[in-house]
């Protein structure tokens, strides 16, 4: 009889009593990557549940991740904008004046001077000069931020400097980083442990990597996390004055949910009490359905 239940990694997945592997797979997903014996593991695909060998998954497939503890709300750190908008600096060596800038930014800098100084209180100028954008009225050291508010502070500036939230007719999908890449590589490593920290400290999965975009070169990080969505959801619609919502995402989720208790509940040759208590946990806890990448 095959074994149904949750693995250490936290995905769901079938132990065969008659599979023997001694070679050790990887399997990548955002910021997240698990080595683990070859065994089932349930994945959504084409709008349906279906059971492959772990060795047998691939690109654009769901599994099911279950997190026990999901991350507790969480306040806007509002320095972290300021560290946000302190990213790109340089220094006039002849007039020894810090300058704070904005690469490639020249769209809705009145909006957002506007956001930063009425919605979170600090007074600064943003202004498009012959040279670029830049930040005065303004003085401040650089930082990656270390733990778990300050990330998600600081991720949340990101997205309101360099790009958007993805949505359709004010139904939020996902959210997309950009930023433009002035800088040196060791950032990027950075910025990558930043999207695995969160990922393996509190299971919320960013993509990152460099990317090349026309002339210029970019730093992306990108989300459709059902839990990160939520939370900056109701960050936008608080601190942006936006109007976002996500119902049709997380019916969509609940749908697929659905989808996946009844493939359980009537998939052959499952222990009849291991079905019921994984039924049991994944109605009773936070799931989540990850793209292996």
């Amino acid at each position: 009889m095959q074994t149904l239940g949750f693995d250490d990694n936290h995905l769901l997945t079938i132990e065969h009593p008659n599979l023997s592997t001694t070679k050790d797979y990887a399997v990548s997903f955002p910021s997240y990557i698990i080595k683990s014996k070859d065994k089932g593991i349930l994945i959504f695909n084409k709008r349906q549940w279906k059971i492959l060998h772990l060795k047998e998954i691939s690109e654009w497939m769901q599994v099911c991740y279950l997190q026990e503890n999901p991350i507790e709300n969480y306040k806007i750190n509002k320095w972290m904008i300021v560290n946000a908008l302190a990213i790109f600096q340089w220094f006039n060596e002849e007039t020894w004046e810090k300058y704070y800038y904005l690469p490639f930014f020249s769209k809705w800098i009145d909006e957002l001077q506007q956001i930063i100084n009425k919605n979170f209180g600090f007074d600064v100028m943003i202004k498009k000069e012959s040279q670029g954008t830049f930040i005065r009225n303004f003085s401040t050291d650089f930082s990656f931020p270390k733990d778990k508010n300050d990330i998600l502070s600081f991720l949340f500036a990101l997205v309101l400097l360099y790009w958007n939230f993805e949505e359709k007719n004010w139904e939020l999908s996902s959210i997309k980083i950009h930023i433009p890449v002035v800088w040196a590589k060791a950032i990027d490593e950075e910025m990558e442990n930043i999207c695995k920290n969160l990922a393996h400290e509190y299971w919320i999965f960013i993509s990152s990597q460099r990317l090349q975009q026309w002339w210029k070169s970019i730093f992306q990080c990108s989300s459709n996390d059902s839990e990160l969505l939520s939370l900056f959801n109701d960050r936008a619609n608080s601190y942006l004055n936006k109007n976002y919502s996500i119902e049709k995402y997380e019916k969509k989720q609940q749908e697929i949910k659905q989808q996946l208790i009844e493939y359980i509940k009537n998939a052959e040759g499952l222990s009849l009490s291991w079905r019921e208590e994984v039924v049991k946990e994944i109605m009773d806890n936070k799931v989540k359905f990850i793209k292996y990448c």
